[in-house]
């Protein structure tokens, strides 16, 4: 491993320990904060509004990456047949399934694992699934390119990625200025950019577009929706 690539993954690693420290600390707490409940149903409403076809209660398998205590999950939860929560946190983890199992789903509808997925076939039990979903994450991701990599690994054949985060330029402070050291992309991302990770992992039919306004930390913002398209079989040739 070259000095630069050995760099790169020691500062990768850093910040999902810092990540990892930071959200096992506060994931009891995480569901309180100002606004958070609104805006996990505003993005989770303009995925249904954009993409219906993609959420289809008998059917669809979902994955939502970074899931948090899993807002989103249990936003679209009725409207799939089943979720997978994945996160770094095992503090968020056992929120996501305390809050599941509260509201009476069983692990099989809605569960959430702790673990740090790299791509490989041994992960999850080879599960595969039509529609994986991550809000408000990627502004947290070093590498946001092998993300979605790893990310696009785990879609089905023709199966979508849809990634929710901030506009670039709609917010002119850090996104997290006090805790520089968990957010790698403090101004959040613009289409160029999405583009380039999206097509970058091998997905195609990219869509971006801006999908609504809240608050993140209490500063006004505006978030994006971008989707990409797991190559089918046909299309790999």
């Amino acid at each position: 491993m070259s000095h630069f690539h050995e760099h790169e993954h020691e500062h990768a690693h850093a910040f999902s320990a810092a990540n990892k420290e930071h959200f096992d600390k506060t994931a009891h707490e995480f569901d309180e904060r100002p606004h958070a409940q609104a805006l996990a149903r505003s993005l989770a409403a303009a995925m249904r509004t954009r993409y219906p076809d993609l959420f289809i209660e008998d059917t669809t398998a979902m994955m939502e990456y970074a899931c948090g205590t899993g807002l989103t999950s249990r936003e679209l939860c009725p409207y799939v047949k089943s979720v997978v929560g994945v996160d770094i946190s095992s503090g968020m983890v056992e929120q996501f399934n305390l809050k599941a199992s509260n509201q009476g789903l069983a692990p099989e509808e809605m569960k959430a694992l702790c673990i740090e997925l790299k791509g490989s076939d041994d992960e999850l039990d080879g599960q595969k699934f039509d529609v994986i979903v991550c809000t408000l994450s990627y502004h947290h991701f070093p590498s946001v390119k092998e993300v979605t990599r790893v990310l696009a690994f785990f879609l089905k054949p023709g199966g979508s990625l849809l990634v929710s985060d901030v506009q670039k330029g709609s917010l002119k402070e850090d996104i997290f200025a006090d805790h520089p050291h968990i957010v790698a992309h403090q101004r959040g991302f613009d289409e160029g950019e999405m583009r380039s990770v999206f097509e970058g992992a091998g997905l195609t039919s990219f869509e971006f577009s801006v999908v609504c306004s809240g608050k993140l930390h209490g500063r006004p913002v505006d978030f994006f929706l971008a989707r990409g398209l797991a190559r089918t079989a046909l299309q790999s040739f």
